[in-house]
């Protein structure tokens, strides 16, 4: 099985509310067979360089959150994927072992 990492979008300003999670739970039950790493939520980012360290705008990086799966190939994954309740898609790429 390969690994592949889900990256969650969002709109700015979206929130999160008691119905939304539980729709997100009941889908994260009915893939727990394909779930590496549960992952997490992802608080405001930062732009790290060696001379300084920037927010990075909500509007410019809407990456909310990730989760890794296991999948025999791209086209499994993505199968996965369109079952994701997310409004506004995700995007899916294969992690390379090393």
């Amino acid at each position: 099985m390969k690994k592949f990492v889900f990256l969650y979008n969002s709109e700015p300003n979206e929130g999160a509310s008691d119905d939304a999670m539980d729709v997100w739970m009941a889908w994260f039950d009915s893939i727990k067979e394909s779930v590496a790493e549960m992952g997490n939520p992802f608080m405001p980012g930062m732009n790290v360089t060696s001379t300084s360290a920037t927010e990075i705008p909500v509007a410019n990086n809407p990456i909310t959150g990730y989760t890794v799966i296991k999948a025999a190939d791209m086209d499994a994954a993505i199968a996965i994927a369109k079952t994701c309740p997310s409004k506004t898609g995700l995007q899916l790429y294969e992690a390379i072992e090393m």
